[in-house]
């Protein structure tokens, strides 16, 4: 009975079909790196705020004790600054609750291209994330002594200009 079902079927209906699923899951593999890319800037901004909020009540960006600092921020040799910078995050309403965790990039969580933070001085920084849809590997962390490409980034002088 099946076999009777494509006996009709010509060969152009069948490459048709393989081309609009190969469209179908483009198109959803686009629209899902979109999405992950909106989270990732939505994280970098309360990063941001977190920052802006602790410089606002120490009078310098995290570390207090260094000019300059930089490093991703879920490495764990990073975690000191991660505290600092999560105790302010913690501060803002929507990160109250314990059960809310401490942003983390949705793919490249823990690793080596998570979520970056660069203290350039004591009253500007930068944080840098990778995105997926729009990958341009136009900011490099080369000068900080880590060797990572990213793609996203918000500094804070121009954002937040004295």
């Amino acid at each position: 009975m099946m076999s009777s079902l494509f006996k009709n079927v010509s060969g152009a209906a069948v490459f048709a079909a393989i081309v609009f699923c190969a469209l179908g899951y483009y198109a959803i593999s686009t629209q899902a790196k979109e999405n992950r890319d909106i989270i990732r800037k939505h994280d970098i901004e309360d990063l941001e705020k977190a920052l802006v909020s602790y410089e606002k009540l120490n009078g310098t960006y995290p570390p207090e004790d260094r000019a300059t600092w930089c490093g991703v921020l879920s490495d764990s040799n990073n975690q000191i600054v991660k505290k600092e910078i999560e105790d302010s995050l913690r501060k803002d309403k929507k990160y109250a609750k314990a059960d809310k965790l401490f942003p983390l990039d949705p793919v490249y969580k823990n690793t080596n291209n998570d979520y970056f933070y660069w203290k350039t001085s004591p009253v500007s920084f930068e944080l840098l994330s990778k995105l997926e849809a729009d990958n341009n590997n136009s900011r490099d962390t080369s000068p900080c002594g880590v060797n990572n490409l990213y793609d996203y980034s918000v500094v804070s002088t121009l954002r937040n200009p004295f």
